[in-house]
């Protein structure tokens, strides 16, 4: 912890789409160099005290994927990780790999909730998860943030909106009776902060990013980026998006990312 040990710096890293060879292309874009370039930003900065990746971690979902993930990552940050699926990912897979536990650092607690269906792109949470995520925010002490991947309320691009989490209302339910600040989320490649009795931080992805005034689908020359948020002892959050500006960005529509 920084700042006089007053506040955790947490690390969010989103839809890095990875393929299971280092050097394959998505869109034009080495997804993996780009994870790396974003990393090597942030952690130039600082070392962070957790890294939380909000799904779509893999477009192939496959193990070497997500060894290549966390390989990647290793590079630059040996501390505590959480990830949670996304549409693109497999969840089992992803679980077999990649940590899923809650990490609980500094006063507060990072929690994960699965907003994903495999092989489907819009957000599902279900009973089920929804009682999960409850009873594991009544069970510990302290503050908590929450991390997934879908959004739960639409965000004003219509295409993505269609792809928001279909019990999303329940979700926020859960989030405001136990007053959790914050939940950071992934998908729709592009920066959103809304108050919705929670904090909803949408952040921008760690390869191409979303236009943000199309009603279909689009890609804007933004770079690849990443989200720092400061978790403070009397449980605010304080948060900004970083991007890897350096990154030399070239999109190709054609690319399908099949190699």
């Amino acid at each position: 912890m920084g700042h006089g040990n007053d506040r955790l710096h947490v690390l969010q890293v989103t839809d890095c789409h990875l393929l299971a060879s280092g050097d394959a292309t998505l869109l034009g874009v080495c997804t993996q160099a780009s994870l790396a370039a974003v990393l090597a930003a942030a952690c130039a900065e600082r070392t962070p005290d957790a890294v939380l990746a909000t799904g779509d971690i893999a477009q192939q979902p496959v193990p070497a994927t997500y060894r290549l993930f966390l390989a990647t990552l290793r590079r630059y940050f040996a501390g505590p990780l959480l990830c949670v699926p996304g549409n693109h990912d497999h969840g089992a897979t992803l679980a077999g790999e990649l940590p899923t536990d809650t990490i609980a650092i500094g006063g507060w607690r990072l929690l994960g909730v699965d907003t994903h269906v495999d092989d489907e792109v819009g957000g599902h949470v279900g009973a089920g998860e929804l009682t999960r995520l409850a009873a594991a925010i009544d069970s510990g002490t302290g503050h908590t943030l929450v991390a997934g991947h879908h959004c739960p309320t639409t965000i004003g691009v219509p295409w993505l909106d269609g792809h928001r989490i279909d019990d999303g209302d329940a979700l926020l339910a859960v989030l405001r009776a136990a007053a959790v600040p914050a939940y950071a989320f992934g998908h729709i490649h592009q920066e959103v902060d809304q108050d919705a009795g929670t904090r909803l931080l949408g952040t921008p992805s760690t390869c191409f990013q979303f236009a943000t005034d199309t009603a279909g689908f689009a890609i804007d020359q933004a770079a690849p980026g990443c989200r720092w948020l400061e978790l403070a002892t009397d449980g605010s959050v304080t948060t900004r998006v970083m991007r890897a500006v350096d990154f030399d960005l070239k999109v190709d529509l054609d690319d399908r990312g099949n190699r």
